[in-house]
């Protein structure tokens, strides 16, 4: 009886210690607050030196780290991306516009403000903004930011007849 009253003393002492420091932590800290128009928002690829195509603006996180990130995308209208993979699992909201979330070839459905996807890490898939308005989503990935190109799928066309050799009779033109 007298080493479960010392443990219960140890966890209590221990518990309180662990909220203090909790709350010393949080006394450090500060609200931060951004309005929209001073995200800083940055080329996702460095060569587009316009600026026209897909934008990332980092909310929390370290995009040379792998560790956990949250940031906003910005996606022109109309842009599809290719098939790509990223090596962590991630979460998606979509702020404005309208986006699909899906693998190559697979079913798209539109997904306006507000929707949200999952999506497992190393599964190809492909992203779209439609048409009309720009796009913004937020996204989180456990693990850090990368993108890969998918593999490309097995080609499905039929296989092409074979050319016909030299020594064969060729079709008689169609008649008028």
């Amino acid at each position: 009886m007298k080493n479960l009253k010392w443990m219960l003393a140890v966890f209590v002492v221990g518990a309180g210690l662990g909220a203090a420091g909790g709350v010393l932590a949080a006394k450090n800290k500060e609200i931060v607050v951004t309005p929209d128009a001073d995200l800083k928002f940055q080329p996702l690829d460095p060569s587009d030196k316009d600026g026209k195509g897909v934008q990332m603006s980092v909310v929390f996180g370290d995009v040379k780290k792998k560790a956990p990130i949250g940031y906003l995308l910005r996606v022109p209208a109309g842009m599809t991306s290719p098939a790509h993979m990223h090596s962590s699992d991630d979460y998606a909201v979509v702020v404005k516009g309208s986006m699909t979330n899906h693998a190559p070839g697979g079913e798209v459905k539109q997904l306006g403000p507000g929707s949200s996807w999952f999506q497992p890490g190393h599964v190809p898939h492909v992203n779209d903004c439609a048409a009309g308005t720009p796009c913004e989503i937020f996204v989180y990935m456990a693990k850090g930011f990368d993108y890969m190109p998918a593999p490309e799928a097995p080609k499905t066309d039929a296989p092409k007849a074979a050319a016909p050799k030299a020594d064969a009779p060729k079709p008689e033109a169609a008649k008028k």
